[in-house]
């Protein structure tokens, strides 16, 4: 899947938790057939932090690879659910659970933005979901670039 730029070719939602529904449903995006590329688009959940999770992208499938693609939210933006994953110089916002999943994920020349959550909560960014003991979680940042949004 090829857009304009990631700021251009926008896929929108706003499917939340709060509407009664399981996290993984929230998703405004899903992947799911293995050897997936996508490049220069932007996803984005615009459910709102006081709607708790809300899924942006969420990636199910093997040997996935996003390239110049922005994902923005609030809480479990990037849902890296299972398998391989590559990201490379994409740009992710959101508040608690940035990234979470049970994926193993490579992120190259990623921006992660940091957005002021809501006063009882507090900032995550990571959350793997790994369950089983045997199973490595590898995140490995080249060139990594992390943004604290600073609030008064």
């Amino acid at each position: 899947m090829v857009g304009d730029s990631a700021t251009k070719t926008v896929i929108t939602g706003s499917k939340s938790f709060m509407m009664n529904i399981m996290t993984k449903d929230t998703a405004t995006m899903e992947m799911i057939g293995n050897g997936f590329l996508m490049c220069n688009v932007g996803v984005e959940n615009t459910a709102g932090a006081k709607n708790h999770q809300a899924v942006a992208l969420r990636v199910q499938n093997d040997m996935s690879a996003f390239y110049e693609c922005q994902f923005d939210g609030y809480q479990d933006t990037l849902y890296t659910h299972t398998s391989r994953q590559y990201y490379c110089d994409c740009m992710i916002t959101a508040t608690i659970d940035v990234i979470f999943g049970n994926a193993q994920v490579m992120l190259q020349n990623c921006l992660i933005q940091v957005r002021k959550c809501m006063d009882n909560q507090q900032n995550i960014v990571t959350a793997q979901g790994r369950k089983e003991k045997w199973s490595a979680l590898l995140m490995w940042r080249q060139h990594f670039t992390m943004v604290l949004v600073c609030w008064l």
